[in-house]
């Protein structure tokens, strides 16, 4: 208290303000996971997903409207994008970046991130079905359940696999980028 004293009144208040939001940020509360915001991937999925909605191509039904990334159950990679990207327009359309929850709508959906896996991807896929939804996850056996894209750490990097044939189906056309970036197992 006695530095306290002999600053001015409004350092002061600066001071105190400082000293309270330390506290608040190393008091021991539990914190929701799905806003965890450490995970080291969280940056890269988010640029996995601009640069999916910006250097794919979907049919021509799919290019009224808003473009629209759904993402379930993350609110933390919501924050990531929205912080990092804000909502830039994709070709001509307007993103709409939408945080999704439980058993969500999936009509009009350009890309769709789940980390779900097991029987609660396969209710996610099968509300998908077969219209031009980039299904995008993190699963050792996403693609053979039909995912189109698979976050996976190969050499200690985010990167993904790609599921050509489920991008076919969905009618997305893949663009040379991403598919050259994409990885094998």
């Amino acid at each position: 208290m006695q530095v306290l004293a002999h600053m001015k009144r409004g350092t002061r208040w600066l001071a105190l303000g400082a000293l309270v939001a330390a506290f608040w940020a190393f008091q021991s509360g539990q914190q929701d996971p799905k806003l965890d915001t450490t995970d080291p991937h969280l940056l890269t999925t988010a640029q996995y997903l601009y640069h999916f909605a910006k250097d794919n191509d979907w049919p021509e039904e799919s290019k009224q409207g808003p473009f629209v990334i759904g993402v379930k159950d993350n609110p933390a990679l919501v924050r990531i994008f929205a912080e990092n990207y804000g909502t830039p327009p994709i070709g001509d359309q307007p993103l709409r970046l939408e945080e999704l929850e439980d058993e969500p709508a999936v009509e009009g959906m350009h890309i769709f991130y789940t980390d779900a896996q097991g029987d609660e991807l396969q209710a996610d896929l099968k509300r998908i079905g077969g219209s031009p939804t980039l299904v995008m996850t993190r699963g050792l056996e996403a693609l053979s359940r039909g995912v189109t894209v698979n976050l996976i750490v190969h050499e200690g990097l985010l990167r993904y696999e790609l599921n050509q044939q489920d991008a076919d189906r969905r009618g997305v056309l893949v663009g040379n980028r991403i598919t050259s970036w994409a990885v094998t197992r």
